[in-house]
């Protein structure tokens, strides 16, 4: 059953994925340029039909040819994270920040990045120790963003019932913990790197084509310096 704060979480991210998508910034024609690809036009057409399977299944197919289309990785982390694949979402949002390093909405999407680790940090069945505590900081930090992006915004990109916070009272009112899940789903499939294996011998394995073993790097770029630095007993994300 999701929880009263779960869902306030999810609206603060959506204010902010739709204050991002409004700011311009210096990359932006970059990401005009990449909005000529016809499997990137195709992913938008299934998201605006609201059939979010498809489009998450064509901008992936679109970042299997061009894994440096930063409009797909930051396009798909938002449907990510609508599907509460708080992982994927971190992923993708984070690949975008690196292939454009001086977009002046990063700092909205560092900011989205947070909220979603904290979403997933509040679904884990143990949570780590402080977890609330960052929960009630983090509810508060919201308000303030809410308060900005209303202010700032520009004209249509705020949903009609987005609103500020309300206004303070003297009886502060009491935060709802999440309520406990009844079991853990993964997030991302993981593989453990066996003796002799390559990352070619690994998308063969997983994926039955050998010619996605670029997809299994970009994947795991935060712990490979190159597609041959696997060791034996390394743990990688499969995509």
């Amino acid at each position: 059953m999701q929880t009263l704060f779960h869902a306030s979480l999810r609206a603060a991210c959506a204010a902010l994925l739709l204050a991002a998508a409004g700011c311009g910034d210096s990359g932006s024609w970059q990401d005009s340029r990449d909005e000529r690809d016809p499997t990137l036009l195709r992913a938008r057409a299934a998201k605006n039909a609201q059939d979010f399977g498809k489009a998450i299944e064509l901008y992936n197919e679109t970042l299997e040819r061009r894994p440096r289309l930063a409009a797909a990785h930051l396009e798909v982390g938002m449907l990510y994270e609508k599907k509460e694949d708080y992982l994927r979402a971190i992923y993708h949002y984070q690949r975008y920040l690196e292939l454009r390093p001086a977009a002046q909405k990063n700092k909205l999407i560092e900011d989205m990045i947070r909220v979603a680790k904290v979403c997933y940090a509040a679904a884990l069945p143990n949570r780590p120790p402080g977890a609330l505590e960052e929960i009630a900081l983090l509810t508060r930090e919201n308000k303030s963003l809410r308060a900005q992006l209303v202010k700032y915004a520009p004209p249509g990109t705020l949903p009609p019932d987005f609103a500020p916070p309300l206004a303070a009272t003297n009886a502060p009112r009491p935060l709802m913990p999440p309520q406990p899940v009844a079991a853990a789903q993964p997030a991302v499939r993981t593989h453990i790197v066996q003796p002799g294996e390559t990352l070619a011998s690994i998308a063969l394995k997983e994926y039955r084509d050998r010619g996605k073993a670029g997809r299994i790097f970009e994947a795991n770029r935060d712990t490979l310096t190159s597609p041959q630095s696997i060791k034996p007993g390394q743990t990688l994300i499969i995509p």
